[in-house]
């Protein structure tokens, strides 16, 4: 191959050399002669046909002509330089760094690029894209009327499914939340019976989401309410129906994005 690209550069003018090229896949689309087939030997990002330091090292930031800058004038090249900035004189080490600094460390002034990755950067919140999500941000919690089970059981139907599926995707959207999820019923039957079937039913919607997401096992608990917190006089079905709910709550909304309302427990 060596052999047939000096035959493609001596008669330039031929097809061979823009041949070579697309074999080889790298082109030099600003060299003369159609396009050059491109060579960067020592892997620096400057094409060997205009590069005037052709053994660079490894990790070296170089300049427009493939040689290496050093900054501080340490004789340590920028890019393997771990402490730039080094006052002149000093001696240092392979790292660029003096001996007043820890060997191989960061310099105690960064650069702005340096400070830019290392500061850590906040959680970056769009705008909610469900209204689950809309109802987590706001108000802290997470009301599901919709989530069904079986009659007086605590297996979950699978019309509930969907709406479970939607409430641990956007529960995967803040890992650090930590969650009641409150279980409720309406006063029918006996006040023991109900709160041994709420908290059976909380801790059926709590395996379902920690099993099938990526949530933290330890940051979720269930508890079952029965019957002690009503939200409507039960006067009809309706009102039965939303006494029936499961409830998500944050219990610690700082970890939410700001200017979040929180609604306390009812």
């Amino acid at each position: 191959m060596k052999s047939i690209f000096w035959i493609a550069v001596l008669v330039c003018g031929f097809a061979a050399v823009p041949a070579i090229a697309a074999e080889q896949g790298n082109v030099d689309p600003q060299a003369p002669c159609f396009r050059w087939p491109a060579v960067d030997m020592d892997e620096d990002g400057v094409f060997d046909r205009i590069d005037h330091c052709v053994n660079t090292m490894k990790g070296c930031t170089v300049d427009s002509w493939g040689c290496e800058t050093d900054a501080d004038d340490d004789g340590v090249c920028d890019g393997v330089d771990r402490c730039p900035g080094t006052p002149p004189g000093m001696k240092v080490d392979r790292y660029g760094c003096a001996s007043s600094q820890t060997a191989g460390a960061p310099s105690s002034t960064p650069t702005p690029k340096e400070q830019e990755r290392a500061t850590p950067m906040p959680p970056k919140h769009t705008q909610p894209t469900s209204e689950i999500e809309r109802q987590l941000i706001e108000t802290g919690r997470i009301r599901l009327e919709n989530v069904y089970f079986e009659t007086a059981s605590a297996k979950l139907l699978p019309e509930s499914e969907e709406i479970l599926r939607e409430v641990g995707r956007t529960l995967e959207k803040f890992p650090d939340l930590n969650v009641e999820i409150e279980g409720h019923t309406d006063t029918r039957g006996s006040a023991a019976y109900n709160m041994r079937l709420s908290q059976s039913r909380s801790e059926a919607v709590r395996a379902f989401l920690v099993g099938t997401f990526k949530l933290a096992d330890g940051q979720y608990q269930a508890r079952g309410y029965g019957e002690s917190r009503p939200e409507t006089d039960e006067k009809n079905d309706e009102e039965l129906l939303r006494n029936r709910r499961v409830v998500l709550r944050v219990l610690n909304p700082e970890v939410l994005p700001k200017g979040v309302r929180v609604e306390k427990a009812r």
